[in-house]
């Protein structure tokens, strides 16, 4: 009775295997042509992060720290920013590093969230009025960046289909349905970074960024038939 199991699941899987290739090899024999199509875009960053850093430099503990905390607050609400919504600690657990003569420092770091390039000039311009700060811009993004990449690759679709009925057309035949779409690259690029070095004290005032760059290439395959 076992014997009779096992070797009605080995023809079942062979049959299973063998309906497998005869639909692959049916694909394969259908006419179609193959092409990939490919679309960029360019959008301007509206989400700049940028890394703040505060370090206690006399040893006065704490104090030294809120006095510091307390300027950069009000550095900040001086060029626009709403500090309780744009501006958050990052993990102060840790913040600690050891000198040489084995005295204790504290440094507290925060993440600033900007829109625009304009606003992030005039928070550079206060950070290097009031010293004693490091800032550099950590990354850039775009609120609607997952909307923007199906944006491109639906454009990068139509272009593989505009380019099939080209070729099509120009041996008097023409596409049907897509019977095969693949996505074979997806890129994105961004962007010129900024920053202001506490000791240097200085920054390039108006740098703009580059635009984030999407790309993305589908290969599609559609059948072919006579006009």
């Amino acid at each position: 009775m076992k014997k009779t199991v096992l070797l009605l699941v080995l023809f079942l899987g062979t049959l299973a295997l063998g309906m497998a290739q005869s639909k692959e090899n049916d694909f394969l024999d259908q006419p179609y042509i193959e092409v990939t199509g490919t679309a960029m875009m360019e959008v301007v960053p509206d989400e700049i992060y940028v890394k703040i850093i505060l370090r206690e430099k006399d040893q006065r503990g704490k104090t030294e720290l809120e006095q510091q905390e307390k300027k950069l607050f009000q550095t900040l609400q001086k060029v626009g920013i709403d500090v309780k919504k744009d501006l958050a600690v990052r993990n102060m657990a840790g913040n600690r590093y050891k000198l040489k003569s084995g005295a204790m420092k504290l440094r507290k770091e925060y993440v600033l969230l900007l829109h625009d390039v304009n606003t992030l000039d005039r928070v550079f311009a206060g950070l290097e009025q009031m010293g004693g700060v490091e800032a550099e811009v950590e990354r850039v993004d775009h609120s609607q960046i997952e909307k923007l990449r199906r944006e491109v690759k639906e454009d990068a679709i139509k272009v593989a289909k505009e380019k099939a009925m080209g070729l099509a057309a120009a041996i008097g035949q023409s596409i049907k349905e897509a019977i095969y779409i693949r996505e074979e690259h997806w890129g994105g690029m961004a962007a010129q970074y900024m920053s202001l070095d506490a000791g240097r004290g200085s920054a390039d005032a108006g740098v703009d960024f580059e635009k984030i760059k999407l790309q993305g290439t589908v290969l599609v395959r559609f059948k072919l038939w006579y006009k």
